[in-house]
């Protein structure tokens, strides 16, 4: 029997490397996919190059094993929560998580089948899980039933009952988890054949970027104890909805507003953000018959949630979240993926030098056609590039070892 064809996105042909190359070259995919899912949030067609965020940490698995793709992984999503903050998480996590493991495929020569199904299998988990959150403990289990059963007034043909209605709710996040890791298996191969093609050497501010190696992030002085207070204010506003509860929840978060001098257009960009998903929350429990009074108070406690994200967010600042989550990374170092994890977020660049990377992918952007082809092609072409700018500087004589 002939073998059977390797991928030609496969790095079998790639050299091995010493540990401060490796440390680099993963700093520089960090990064990448840090500002790519950050730039996804700004720019035309983002969703497009938020799925492109996801080749850098496969290309990570791809060169340097799954380990080191998922320690790039949960490194990028540190610098990405620093700078956009845990309220906003939500996209780039499934693609964090499951880019890894295509990596790891495609270095085996595995079929864009394969992938597909196991970029689906990961997404389906997550999408479970928070739907799950959502539903039990968010929107409660009462007012998303009778939302179903209002809704089979519309749609008769749909079957009754509590199971019929998970079922479904099941059975729609499968089909979407399906869609998004067949077009995420195919970014990634199309992505990875073009990694090594080449770099532009046209591009301007070519200055390298200022390593994080061997010196302290500036953070908050209070940092941890204001993510303690955000941590037990999460606590208590998730343990009911009493209204006495939701007011001295809302109070004392107004209070610490005020003392940590948060600014006022934060507030109103919390409020945004909140106003979305209050609304659904109401939505679902005033069409589920549950109560106005009752539909209120559960969305008054989403909205709750996420002020007290965006509060900590911009009350602990960006280095103070990063400096918190690398404590929490190093207190769990003895699990070898995430002390490898705390040497990348160690060597990574400051998030300052992300505003040269971010004026060349807003320039490929402006030359490309507002179609998905077009963007994603461009996307891809900066990644490489961008990867290898944002890497890490050769650690200088007297820098601490970094254990990977």
């Amino acid at each position: 029997m002939a073998p059977t064809p390797r991928d030609p996105a496969a790095a079998s042909d790639v050299p091995e490397v010493d540990d401060s190359t490796r440390l680099r070259e993963l700093s520089g995919m960090t990064n990448v996919a840090a500002l790519t899912f950050l730039a996804a949030r700004a720019v035309p067609l983002g969703w497009i190059v938020a799925v492109a965020g996801g080749v850098p940490l496969a290309r990570a698995a791809q060169r340097h094993g799954g380990r080191a793709g998922y320690a790039a992984a949960t490194a990028g999503l540190v610098e990405t929560m620093a700078v956009m903050g845990p309220a906003r998480m939500g996209i780039p996590v499934p693609h964090a998580a499951s880019a890894p493991l295509l990596g790891v495929l495609v270095r085996r020569g595995r079929s864009l089948a394969a992938l597909a199904l196991a970029g689906a299998a990961v997404r389906s988990a997550y999408y479970v899980a928070t739907s799950a959150f959502s539903i039990l403990v968010l929107i409660g289990l009462d007012a998303y039933l009778g939302s179903y059963e209002q809704l089979r007034e519309w749609l008769p043909f749909l079957p009754a009952g509590r199971g019929s209605a998970l079922w479904i709710t099941f059975a729609l996040l499968l089909l979407w988890s399906l869609g998004a890791g067949l077009i995420q298996a195919t970014v990634i191969r199309r992505g990875l054949r073009c990694w090594d093609i080449g770099t532009d050497s046209d591009s301007d501010d070519l200055d390298p970027p200022r390593s994080r190696t061997g010196r302290t992030p500036i953070a908050h002085p209070h940092a941890g104890s204001l993510t303690v207070l955000a941590l037990l204010g999460f606590a208590i506003t998730l343990s009911g909805t009493d209204a006495r509860l939701l007011g001295i929840v809302g109070a004392a978060l107004g209070i610490a507003w005020i003392v940590t001098r948060a600014d006022a257009r934060a507030l109103r960009w919390g409020l945004l953000l909140a106003l979305p998903l209050a609304l659904s929350t109401f939505a679902f429990g005033a069409v589920g018959g549950i109560g106005i009074a009752v539909a209120l108070r559960r969305a008054i406690r989403v909205a709750l949630l996420v002020l007290i994200a965006v509060w900590l967010h911009h009350a602990a600042g960006g280095e103070g979240l990063r400096a918190q989550a690398l404590r929490v990374v190093h207190l769990l170092r003895r699990f070898r993926t995430l002390a490898l994890a705390a040497a990348v977020l160690g060597a990574s660049v400051s998030s300052a030098d992300f505003g040269g990377a971010a004026r060349r992918l807003g320039h490929r952007l402006r030359n490309a056609k507002r179609r998905p082809t077009p963007v994603l092609d461009a996307s891809l072409a900066w990644l490489a590039d961008e990867s290898h700018r944002l890497a890490a500087a050769e650690p200088t004589k007297g820098d601490p070892p970094e254990e990977i």
